[in-house]
């Protein structure tokens, strides 16, 4: 069964629109880098995939503008190309997870909601790009683990911070991503909205579009192994955090982004240098229970597939 309940293989009906808008830190990059080392599969199972290494570049995703009018014309050739696919009769999964807004505050999370901008965003992407009975696809992850990930990629962007201002008028027990989930589907052109959990990814990754789509067993070749056994983003650890001002301080010509890079090249993360932990154990230990409940209540909601039990 496909995330709508259609049987996969039903007579053709019209191809489906999946929108994967992320979440930031939840394994999108490595997603991403997947599918698109897996597109002519994608293609020959009906399924034309734009990425970011498209929608960056030759085919940008309109940004963000108070006009829709000019949302579409800056984003025309983008639509033109889409509606080519649909017309085509390909299935479309088109993947940017800054569809949901920038991966730090206020865009990312503000006081007890997370993306407080999504709905509007997603909004002015469906109708900038003609997109209508949408299925969005989202990965979710346990939120203080998410904050304090978010808070990480801040110094690999070369914006180091300390972990208390990037919290600044924040609520982190208090965030539901089914309050978020709520928002998005009450949009007129999100018809379904598909979710997978951060901590079950690797055990997914493989089949993620064929669950989408209704692609019957089709499965994404793997990606080769990252030189140097390094992951794919992999956030600082610890210690490299604790490097980095005495790294600025020996070498003040190097920018915040080189200098961090340097400190996790010297303290790489691992079972030995694990990442930073700015919470205390009974919010962690909170925090892991309030989520599960988030998560029980999303799979009893209308229009929402939870991939996992």
């Amino acid at each position: 069964m496909t995330p709508d309940g259609t049987d996969p293989s039903a007579p053709a009906s019209a191809p489906a629109v999946v929108l994967h808008i992320g979440a930031h830190k939840t394994a999108s990059t490595h997603f991403q880098a997947l599918c698109s080392a897996n597109r002519d599969l994608l293609r020959a199972s009906g399924c034309a995939w734009f990425g970011p290494d498209t929608l960056r570049h030759a085919l940008k995703l309109p940004a963000l503008h108070d006009s829709h009018m000019v949302m579409r014309w800056r984003g025309r050739h983008l639509r033109r190309a889409l509606q080519g696919e649909i017309r085509a009769g390909q299935h479309l999964l088109v993947s940017d997870e800054n569809m949901l807004g920038s991966p730090r505050p206020p865009a990312m999370v503000a006081g007890a909601q997370l993306y407080p901008g999504a709905e509007m965003r997603l909004a002015a992407t469906c109708v900038a790009l003609g997109l209508q009975g949408v299925t969005l696809a989202l990965c979710i992850r346990n939120p203080l683990d998410w904050l304090v990930s978010g808070w990480g990629h801040q110094f690999l962007a070369g914006r180091p911070v300390s972990f208390e201002r990037f919290c600044a008028g924040l609520s982190p027990l208090d965030l539901r991503w089914s309050e978020m989930v709520g928002r998005v589907l009450a949009l007129e052109p999100v018809r379904h909205v598909v979710l997978w959990r951060h901590e079950d990814y690797g055990a997914l990754a493989a089949h993620l579009p064929a669950r989408f789509l209704g692609l019957g067993g089709m499965e994404l070749q793997p990606l080769p192994a990252p030189r140097g056994g390094r992951r794919y983003l992999t956030g600082p650890s610890a210690r490299a955090i604790a490097a980095l001002p005495r790294i600025m301080a020996r070498e003040p010509e190097l920018k915040p982004s080189r200098a961090m890079r340097k400190a996790m090249r010297r303290f790489p993360k691992g079972a030995d240098r694990p990442g930073p932990q700015p919470f205390a154990a009974d919010q962690l230990s909170e925090a892991r229970h309030r989520y599960q409940a988030d998560w029980a209540q999303l799979a009893q909601s209308a229009h929402v597939t939870c991939l996992t039990p």
